[in-house]
């Protein structure tokens, strides 16, 4: 598709080019008449308006963007802490969007980005796409992306930054410690499957697991939401099969917070009758009953991460040089092991 241009407005519009740019930059009188007309126009094109003016002005909102998946989840408000407090640093604001793991609402976050020419960018959602990503390089926002590592974003590798999360590593801890406690059937609730992300973390539980002796054919697999009630819902499903799981790994601690509390509704007890492990090492992991097993991210650090690398990768394009300062980098992660793991009562 065709990009819109400023000389599209201005047939469309029936003026100059110059007329356009001075409605869009405020630089000159315009009767209102053929003010509106420009108006008119770029509404009726879908122009972006700050895609030119980011080259016009020379000037800096010191506003970042971050944009996250679901402000309700308790992963992100330590996340969001860490970038604000580096942005305070530097003396940027943080404009937060919360899209809800809705496409439409992070395409209309990503308009508002741009409309309010913000410096730089920070995006954490699994609905996130390349597509979205060329939309803010397009308009010149540096950009840095949290949790991201799928093959459609290659193209991308040297014009955006990137902050990778090391499952594989932490899964494995959590297969081996279920396995060496004598765990011979499991489950993994997973994210849903129409993103990558979910599938990166079922393949590294499954995959682990098959090298410690234990054949893929034996995983159940149950598609949840990352949501408490899709925990509750995977339970029910994996409790009602002939063979029910003793050890349950969940995509995310939401998931696995579901699973301990539907458990505790339908008469299971966590561990004895079912180990479970979560993942995100939320707050919440270690207050509920009985203390949660989970792979564990440093969710502070993380948003402090972000918010640095974006800050260099400004830094870097103020002084033309965007060829050394786009930065990719891995996040650790580890098993913190509880209270809700524990070998099996029977095989």
């Amino acid at each position: 598709m065709r990009r819109i241009t400023m000389q599209d407005v201005a047939v469309q519009a029936g003026v100059s080019k110059s007329t356009v740019s001075h409605v869009l930059n405020d630089t000159r009188f315009v009767a209102e008449e053929t003010r509106q007309r420009v108006l008119d126009a770029i509404e009726t094109l879908g122009y972006r308006p700050s895609q030119i003016a980011r080259g016009l002005a020379a000037r800096h909102t010191n506003t970042v963007g971050l944009l996250i998946s679901d402000i309700g989840n308790p992963f992100y408000p330590p996340v969001i802490k860490g970038v604000e407090e580096v942005a305070l640093a530097h003396d940027y604001t943080v404009f937060l969007s919360n899209v809800s793991y809705d496409i439409d609402r992070i395409v209309s976050a990503i308009h508002t980005m741009i409309d309010h020419r913000i410096d730089g960018a920070i995006a954490m959602s699994t609905r996130f796409s390349s597509e979205m990503a060329a939309e803010l390089l397009y308009h010149q926002i540096p950009t840095v992306l949290l949790d991201w590592d799928d093959e459609a974003m290659q193209a991308y590798r040297d014009q955006v930054g990137a902050l990778a999360f090391d499952f594989a590593a932490g899964i494995r801890e959590a297969a081996r410690h279920l396995v060496d406690l004598g765990h011979r059937r499991f489950a993994h609730i997973s994210g849903p499957l129409d993103v990558w992300t979910s599938h990166r973390r079922r393949d590294a539980f499954v995959d682990a697991l098959s090298e410690f002796g234990i054949p893929a054919d034996q995983v159940m697999v149950v598609e949840g939401n990352l949501q408490i009630e899709g925990g509750r819902a995977a339970l029910r499903q994996l409790a009602g099969s002939g063979q029910p799981p003793t050890a349950v790994f969940a995509a995310n601690d939401l998931t696995a917070l579901g699973v301990l509390w539907e458990a505790r509704k339908i008469g299971l007890r966590v561990p004895e009758d079912i180990s479970l492990i979560g993942l995100d090492n939320i707050s919440l992991a270690e207050q509920t009953t009985p203390a949660l097993t989970t792979v564990a991210l440093p969710i502070y650090d993380i948003g402090q991460a972000a918010m640095t690398m974006l800050l260099e990768i400004i830094r870097c394009n103020e002084d033309n040089q965007p060829s050394d300062c786009i930065m990719n980098q891995t996040i650790p992660t580890r098993l913190i092991v509880r209270e809700s793991t524990a070998g099996p009562v029977s095989g």
